[in-house]
């Protein structure tokens, strides 16, 4: 094999691996009437039955993947050889209600005038109809141009095809034709579907690689066997596995633990004052000083970032930090109650109450929380308690929530 034909070769692996991802790609969106087939009426088909069986809608989808993308042109290869064999597929598909005929590439239609004329395809019937017998005509009379041994114009073979169809056979070519194209990274589209069915950003790269590799592995078993590949939604989610994939994908557990490394690592800004914060101001009434104000300032800001950037990440959700924050408040509770029982602070009594609110709070700080079994970090929990005392939902105080809450 000499460097061309490797090249070629290579070309054609390729274009096998694109068609086969994009297969993955529409396996995840698979809805429960719906099979998808590989190379059994094109090279994918998606049909959706109805309740009787019978075939409501049937896609055929022609995969063309190129190296080097670019636009999809008037003299495409790929376009006029797509046409010229969904004319050959169209008469021998089973009884279907709707058919439309996707040219699935991931390059991009320019505006010359056959392409732009297929972006409506079902407005321009006739003006596409000429165009196409146009098309031969000048093929053909370039061809008859040419010398003996001269290569021939790679589209003149399906430009014929095409063009020497009938009307009719054209019309329902056409009027079923969309252009899908698409020149984002396959693999990115894949690692999309996937964040759509909540699989945490964290986890996509394995769960698409035990996507891809569980279809591979039923693609292999399918054609050893002799037998066409055509998956239906059960066989993939259940038979391939992929609500397992998903399953684990979703139990990943936060790594609380990496917040002790963001907080010590965290460069202060000296204006930092939490002048304006509630928990300040609650604080400040039971003798904190300054200094560790600051600190509980920081935790509460740096808490709510990680909180937030667990939450983008997929791997704890609002729902969970709306239950942490709510255990956050039972377990103060517990301690508030705890340390005022019983005790009636009259007016010149004070200090006794700043006192015990001081160890309330004290006792508080030292208490780690726990979110899915797992102990926080302390100065994630002092942050959460900190962010509840500025909402206000906790105090210190036996009467703070008269003297703060407002």
């Amino acid at each position: 094999m000499n460097h061309s034909d490797k090249v070629a070769a290579d070309k054609s692996a390729l274009g096998f691996e694109f068609q086969d991802l994009v297969f993955v790609e529409k396996l995840i969106r698979l809805s429960p009437s719906q099979t998808l087939g590989l190379e059994k009426f094109d090279d994918i088909h998606v049909a959706t039955a109805t309740e009787d069986g019978e075939i409501e809608d049937l896609v055929l989808i022609q995969v063309k993947h190129s190296v080097d993308p670019g636009n999809v042109t008037d003299r495409d290869i790929d376009l006029w050889k797509t046409l010229a064999n969904w004319l050959g597929i169209i008469p021998g598909l089973p009884s279907h209600r709707k058919l439309t005929l996707q040219l699935y590439t991931n390059k991009t239609p320019n505006d010359q005038p056959f392409v732009s004329l297929l972006k409506a395809p079902r407005k321009n019937l006739q003006t596409i109809i000429k165009h196409v017998r146009d098309t031969r005509e000048a093929v053909e009379a370039a061809e008859a141009l040419k010398k003996l041994g001269d290569a021939a114009n790679p589209i003149a073979k399906h430009v014929r095809i095409v063009a020497t169809a009938t009307d009719e056979e054209l019309k329902k070519l056409f009027e079923n034709f969309e252009f899908h194209s698409d020149n984002t990274s396959v693999l990115r589209r894949i690692a999309d579907r996937l964040l759509e069915v909540a699989i945490p950003a964290s986890c996509l790269v394995d769960a698409r690689q035990h996507v891809i590799g569980a279809f591979k592995e039923s693609k292999f078993s399918t054609i050893v066997q002799g037998q066409k590949v055509v998956i239906g939604f059960d066989d993939f989610h259940k038979t391939m596995g992929f609500d397992r994939i998903v399953r684990t994908a979703r139990a990943e557990i936060a790594d609380f633990a990496r917040f002790v490394d963001i907080y010590y690592h965290f460069q202060r800004d000296d204006t930092l004052s939490f002048n304006d914060s509630r928990f300040r101001v609650q604080l400040e009434d039971i003798g904190v000083d300054n200094e560790e104000i600051i600190d509980r300032g920081v935790e509460m800001m740096l808490s709510e970032r990680f909180i937030e950037d667990l939450r983008v990440a997929g791997t704890f959700t609002s729902t969970q930090n709306n239950r942490l924050e709510n255990d956050a408040v039972s377990t103060w509770k517990i301690l508030h109650n705890k340390a005022h029982r019983g005790k009636n602070y009259g007016d010149g009594d004070d200090n006794s109450h700043k006192e015990t609110s001081l160890n309330c709070y004290d006792k508080t700080m030292q208490t780690a929380l726990t979110a899915d079994n797992v102990s926080l970090p302390i100065n994630l929990s002092c942050g959460k308690f900190m962010k509840l005392s500025n909402q206000p939902r906790i105090g210190w105080r036996k009467d703070w929530r008269k003297k703060f809450e407002k």
